[in-house]
C-alpha cells in the first residue's frame, strides 16, 4: 500500500510539473492610442528579454508562446513613444495603446561610408533577384481580399446624420476570393472565384479591387495610382534615399533589421518614405510600409508582409493599402478606403506551361456572385466585425430600395458614351454634337442591351443640324458570339456626315469626349451600307473585316469645285488588325477592359476599291500602318511615341486621300492627341505619308515648389508626305509636304492639383513650328493650347 501511495504521489508530482511547464499562449494587438488604428510590425518584448521578442503582423496582432510566467510586456515603434506594462497573472489577451511621439528628430547628415543601414541595403540589392517572388519559375496561390470604405472624420452635422442612418455600418464593403497562377517571366492568369459587394447583387468590378498596389516590392518603380515612384531598393538608390538603421533584434536563428527610408534633401524625384524590415535570411524584405513622400489630395499607404515558404522563397503573405481622399487642404471629412489581401495555399516551382494561359489575365467566374455562407467562412482569414456585418445588412437594404444594380449598369458604360437602362442603352454622344460645318446637332441614339437579347444588339440614331438644316440617321444590328474571342458580326446603315481622311485602323471603343470632332469643317455626306466581322485570333490580335458600299457627297465650301469634289460611289473591302503583345485584359462578365501592355502596339489596315461591284466607281489599293508605345525611364519619366504611315496607289476623291492630320484651330485652341498642333486642319494633301509623334512626360521631376508640382511634357512631332499628281486637287487650298514638317512644344500639366495623384488634370502648352514649312512671322508659328485629362495621371 505504501508503494502504491508513493507511485500516486510521484504520478501527481509529474502531472503538476507538466502543468507548470506548459507554455503560456499570449495574444494581443498594438494600436495607435489616438486613432485606434492597428500598428503593423511593431516590436513586442516580454520580461525585458530581447530574445523574447515578436513582431506584430500587418493588422497589429501578435502571438507568443512562453515557457515560463510573463510579468511584463513592452513595445516600440518608429514615431511612437515606447511603452511598458505589467502583465497580471492569468492574463493572456493584451491590448497595447501607443501614443505618437511629439519629439521631432533633427536632420542629421551621416556620410554613406559610416551609415550601417547602407551596408544592409547593399546586401538587399545583391539578393534582389533571388528574393523577388516574380522571379520564381512558376507559382499558384489563393487570395482573400476585402475592401472597406468609410468616413473617418465626423465634424460636420450632415456627416454625423449620415452615420446615424447607417446605424454603425461602413459606407461600403467588398469581399472577393481569387485564384492566380504565374509562369515566368510574365504569364499570369487570375480568376475571381467569389465576390460580394454591399448594396449590389451582381457586381462586375471586383476584378479591380486588388490592383492598387504591386504584388511585390521588388520592382524598379512602385506604381501607385498611375504614379511611378522610385523604389528605395532599386539600382543607384543610395544616392537618392537616406536610410537609417532604427533597430535590430533576433528572430529564430536570424536577425531582423528595421530601416527607415526617405528621399535625400534637394533630390527632385517621385519618392516614397517608410520602413523596411530586412531579414538576414537571404537579406530579404520581411515587411514593408511605404507612402508617397509628397502628400496631396489623394494619399496612399501600402503595407506588405512576406513569409518564408518551401524553405527557399520569400513570398507575399498579406498586402494592405489605405487610400485617403481629402487628406490636404484643411478638409475635415476624409473618405478612407482600406484594402486587405491575404495570400495562402501557395505552391511554387509548378510544372506550368504557356499553353495553360489564355488571353484574359483577369476574369470573373460565372458563379462568383452565388457563393454561400460556408464558402465565405472557409476563405475568410478573420470573422467580419460588427460594423462589417451591419454594412451588408444596411447597405444591401439601401441598395435594394434605390436600385444600386441598375445604377451600376448605367455607369459602367459611361466611358464608351452610353448610359444603361433596364432594357436599352442611351448613346448620349449622339444627343448633342458640334462641328464647324453643321454647327450644333441635336439628336438621339439608343441600343438594346443584354436584358432584351443576350447576344444580339439592335440600335440606331437620329440627329438634326442647326446650321445645315439636314437630318442624319442610321441603324445597326450586331451579333455577339464567343466572348473570349471577341467575335461579332453585324450590319449597319447610315446617312451621316463624316470627316475626311479618318483612320480606318482604330479599333478602340468610342470615347466620352473627343474634342477633335468639334474642330472639323471638311466633311462628306455619306449614305452607307456596311457588313462587319470582328474576332480575336493568335491570342493578341484583333481582326476587323468590312464590306461597304457608299454614296459620298463632299460638303466642302471651295471656290472652284472640280471633279474630286463631286458625288461618287465607293464599294470597298477592308481588313484591319491590331496586335498588342502581352496586353492585360480583364473580363468583367459583360465586357473586356484593356489595362494596357508594356510592349509596342501595332495597327495595320488594307482597303481595296471594288470597281463595278454594287455600282462602285473606284479601283484602288490603300494601306495604313501605325505602331505606338509608352514606357517609363528610371529617373527621367514617361516616353510615348507613335509612328504612322500610309500609301494609296492612285488618285482618289479628296475625302479618301491623306489629309486632316493638322490640329490647329483658332476657335478651339485645345490640344488634339496624335495631331500636329501648329498645322491647319487640312493644310497638306498626300497619297503617301509618314508621321512621328513623340512625347516625354518628366512628371514633377524637374520642378517642385511646395504644393505646386506641374508636370513638364516635351513634344516633338515630324511629318513627311508626297502627292504623285496634284492636278485633280486644284482649288482644295492644300499644299504638298515633300519636305519634313517639324514642330516642338512644351506643355505644363496637372496645374490645379497639389500633387501627382489627381482625378482630373488641366494644363496648357505652347508649340512652335519650324523648318521648311515655318511661316515668315514668328507669331504665326506659335500655337497656344489647353489640355484636359480626365483620369489618374
Amino acid at each position: 500500500m505504501k508503494n502504491i501511495t508513493y507511485i500516486l504521489l510521484l504520478f501527481f508530482a509529474f502531472l503538476s510539473l507538466d502543468v507548470v511547464a506548459q507554455p503560456l499562449h499570449i495574444v494581443g494587438q498594438v494600436v495607435d492610442g489616438q486613432s485606434q488604428e492597428p500598428l503593423a510590425f511593431a516590436t513586442v518584448v516580454f520580461n525585458h528579454n530581447p530574445l523574447w521578442a515578436v513582431m506584430t503582423d500587418i493588422d497589429g496582432r501578435f502571438t507568443f508562446h512562453a515557457s515560463q510566467a510573463i510579468s511584463s510586456v513592452s513595445s516600440s515603434y518608429i514615431g511612437y513613444t515606447a511603452i511598458s506594462a505589467e502583465v497580471k497573472a492569468g492574463q493572456t489577451n493584451l491590448r497595447l495603446e501607443m501614443q505618437p511621439s511629439v519629439q521631432q528628430l533633427d536632420e542629421l547628415w551621416v556620410p554613406l561610408s559610416e551609415n550601417p543601414a547602407n551596408a544592409i541595403i547593399r546586401k538587399v540589392l545583391l539578393n534582389k533577384d533571388r528574393n523577388n517572388p516574380e522571379k520564381i519559375n512558376a507559382f499558384r496561390y489563393t487570395s482573400y481580399n476585402k475592401v472597406v470604405v468609410d468616413i473617418k472624420s465626423l465634424n460636420r452635422t450632415d456627416t454625423v446624420a449620415l452615420k446615424a442612418k447607417l446605424q454603425g455600418a461602413n459606407l461600403f464593403l467588398m469581399e472577393s476570393v481569387s485564384e492566380r497562377k504565374f509562369l515566368a517571366p510574365d504569364w499570369s492568369e487570375e480568376v475571381i472565384k467569389a465576390t460580394r459587394v454591399s448594396g449590389l447583387k451582381n457586381p462586375t468590378f471586383a476584378a479591380l479591387a486588388t490592383d492598387l498596389q504591386p504584388f511585390s516590392f521588388y520592382r524598379e518603380h512602385i506604381e501607385l495610382l498611375n504614379v511611378h515612384y522610385l523604389n528605395p531598393i532599386s539600382k543607384g538608390t543610395l544616392t537618392k534615399y537616406r536610410f537609417t538603421l532604427e533597430d535590430s533584434w533576433a528572430q529564430g536563428g536570424d536577425t531582423v533589421h528595421l530601416i527607415s527610408f526617405r528621399p535625400l534633401p534637394n533630390k527632385n524625384f517621385e519618392g516614397l518614405k517608410g520602413v523596411l524590415y530586412v531579414n538576414t535570411n537571404q537579406f530579404a524584405l520581411q515587411n514593408v510600409i511605404a507612402t508617397p513622400f509628397q502628400k496631396g489630395d489623394i494619399d496612399l499607404k501600402i503595407q506588405q508582409q512576406y513569409a518564408f515558404v518551401a524553405g527557399k522563397y520569400w513570398f507575399p503573405e498579406q498586402l494592405n493599402y489605405t487610400v485617403i481622399w481629402g487628406s490636404t487642404g484643411g478638409s475635415t471629412e476624409n473618405i478612407v478606403a482600406e484594402g486587405k489581401s491575404y495570400i495562402d495555399q501557395v505552391q511554387v516551382d509548378l510544372p506550368l506551361e504557356k499553353k495553360e494561359f489564355g488571353n484574359i489575365s483577369l476574369q470573373m467566374d460565372p458563379d462568383a456572385n452565388q457563393r454561400d455562407t460556408a464558402f465565405w467562412e472557409r476563405y475568410r482569414r478573420a470573422e467580419l466585425s460588427t460594423s462589417e456585418i451591419k454594412t451588408y445588412a444596411v447597405i444591401d437594404s439601401i441598395g435594394k430600395k434605390h436600385h444600386f444594380d441598375a445604377l451600376l449598369n448605367s455607369l459602367e458604360k459611361t466611358p464608351s458614351g452610353k448610359i444603361g437602362f433596364k432594357y436599352w442603352d442611351l448613346d448620349f454622344s449622339k444627343m448633342l454634337m458640334y462641328n464647324q460645318y453643321e454647327g450644333w446637332r441635336l439628336g438621339f441614339g439608343a441600343y438594346t442591351n443584354e436584358s432584351v437579347f443576350k447576344k444580339v444588339i439592335l440600335g440606331g440614331f437620329v440627329g438634326y443640324g442647326l446650321r445645315d438644316y439636314q437630318w442624319k440617321y442610321g441603324g445597326e444590328v450586331i451579333y455577339k458570339g464567343n466572348a473570349a474571342r471577341d467575335f461579332t458580326v453585324g450590319a449597319s446603315y447610315q446617312n451621316n456626315l463624316t470627316e475626311v481622311d479618318k483612320h480606318e485602323f482604330d479599333l478602340s471603343e468610342p470615347t466620352l469626349i473627343n474634342l477633335r470632332n468639334y474642330m472639323a469643317y471638311r466633311l462628306d455626306q455619306v449614305e452607307e451600307t456596311r457588313l462587319n466581322l470582328g474576332f480575336r485570333m493568335w491570342r493578341y490580335t484583333q481582326w476587323h473585316l468590312s464590306l461597304l458600299h457608299a454614296r459620298i457627297t463632299p460638303k466642302y465650301l471651295l471656290d472652284t469645285p472640280v471633279e474630286p469634289f463631286e458625288p461618287y460611289n465607293n464599294t470597298q473591302l477592308s481588313v484591319h488588325l491590331r496586335y498588342a503583345y502581352k496586353e492585360k485584359l480583364i473580363h468583367t462578365g459583360k465586357q473586356h477592359l484593356s489595362m494596357g501592355t508594356a510592349y509596342p502596339v501595332f495597327y495595320l489596315s488594307y482597303s481595296r476599291g471594288l470597281e463595278g461591284v454594287f455600282d462602285g466607281s473606284l479601283a484602288f489599293n490603300k494601306v495604313e500602318a501605325a505602331v505606338e508605345q509608352s514606357f517609363f525611364l528610371k529617373n527621367i519619366g514617361k516616353t510615348s511615341y507613335r509612328v504612322e504611315a500610309g500609301y494609296v496607289d492612285t488618285a482618289l476623291p479628296y475625302g479618301l486621300m491623306f489629309t486632316g492630320e493638322g490640329g490647329f484651330s483658332k476657335k478651339i485652341p485645345v490640344l488634339s492627341k496624335n495631331h500636329f498642333q501648329t498645322m491647319d486642319l487640312y493644310e497638306f494633301l498626300s497619297d503617301r505619308y509618314v508621321n512621328l509623334f513623340s512625347t516625354h512626360n518628366f512628371g514633377a521631376l524637374l520642378f517642385k515648389q511646395g504644393s505646386f508640382q506641374p508636370h513638364i511634357i516635351w513634344h516633338n512631332n515630324f511629318s513627311w508626305g508626297d502627292l504623285s499628281t496634284k492636278a485633280p486637287y486644284e482649288g482644295s487650298a492644300t499644299q504638298l509636304k515633300n519636305k519634313v514638317f517639324m514642330e516642338t512644344g512644351l506643355q505644363l500639366g496637372n496645374l490645379l492639383s497639389n500633387n501627382s495623384m489627381s482625378l482630373a488634370s488641366i494644363g496648357a502648352g505652347v508649340f512652335y513650328r519650324y523648318g521648311p514649312y515655318a511661316h515668315p512671322g514668328l507669331q504665326d508659328n506659335i500655337a497656344l493650347k489647353l489640355a484636359f485629362t480626365f483620369a489618374l495621371e
